[in-house]
């Protein structure tokens, strides 16, 4: 990752630019460099010093087609300021490799001080349709200014709340470790989507776990994974299954509850009916979704 190279490179001056302008976009997308400075606490000449500097290392954007000057982190800048603050927080030492890129994240191998094995999760929501705008109401609700950095962070800290949640319920799910900005740290997940496996042991088993871990979330957490299908269940080499990516959670309150779960479970029957030759009634399992666990 770019952001992890430069990192080092940087003295907490140009950092201290980073996160002014990070302050200054909560009220416009490109900051006036006067707003920087004020941010920064710099003087004038300290403030264009860093600027430029941070500039030549492509961490932020310039804008110069009004008359004021302005400027905006770019997706790397952000990322340094995340890593920034999770080194700083010594929560993890050493970034690996990527582990995993989808539409909507990257997930990177990372270490701790005591060698502990984490998977780092970047939200990488980008500028898309009215379409992806709708899709993700949920998350910026009815905000008129926002920009796409902080549809990250919004996105990943309702996961890491969502994830806060399901760990509790004692579940073969990762443990959440910290959130900061964009980016989550979790325990290493193992294994493989269940899309990937051309046979399993016994297919009936698995599908009745995955049905039983959706149903104690819904129960137990309040909570239904709103976009549940054959990518979005791990399982590992002993059989165990986790469920992942809850972005597009609702609570079981959601006035579309009913028809949201009953969405993510016809995903799952339909799946295993068409791979594995399981058959299911949807209407008997979402009856079992309101008795006791």
């Amino acid at each position: 990752m770019r952001a992890a190279r430069i990192l080092p490179k940087l003295e907490k001056e140009d950092l201290r630019i980073l996160m002014a302008i990070e302050r200054g976009m909560v009220r416009s997308e490109f900051v006036p460099i006067e707003d920087i400075r004020f941010y920064a606490r710099y003087p004038m000449e300290e403030t264009l010093y860093r600027l430029k500097k941070v500039h030549k290392q492509d961490l932020i954007i310039r804008d110069s087609s009004t008359n004021e000057i302005g400027f905006t982190l770019n997706s790397i800048g952000y990322d340094l300021l995340a890593l920034h603050a999770l080194v700083e927080k010594n929560i993890i030492s050493q970034l690996g490799p990527a582990i995993g890129k989808g539409k909507e994240s990257d997930v990177y191998g990372c270490m701790d001080d005591a060698q502990n094995i984490y998977a780092l999760k970047m939200y990488r929501i980008g500028r898309t349709s009215f379409k992806q705008i709708k899709r993700l109401r949920n998350i910026v609700g009815e905000r008129t200014h926002y920009s796409w950095l902080y549809v990250n962070r919004l996105a990943a800290h309702k996961e890491y709340d969502a994830l806060k949640k399901i760990h509790e319920l004692n579940l073969d799910t990762p443990k959440p470790i910290a959130v900061n900005r964009h980016t989550i740290v979790m325990e290493y997940l193992r294994g493989k989507e269940l899309y990937y496996y051309k046979k399993v042991d016994d297919p009936e088993y698995l599908f009745n776990e995955i049905i039983e871990q959706v149903r104690i979330i819904y129960l137990e957490a309040g909570l239904i994974h709103g976009d549940l299908g054959e990518f979005n269940v791990i399982v590992d080499e002993e059989g165990r299954i986790l469920i992942i990516d809850w972005l597009q959670s609702v609570p079981s309150t959601h006035p579309n509850a009913r028809s949201i779960l009953r969405r993510d479970l016809e995903n799952i029957c339909r799946f295993f009916d068409k791979k594995f030759k399981i058959e299911s009634n949807i209407d008997e399992i979402l009856e079992s979704f309101h008795e006791n666990p």
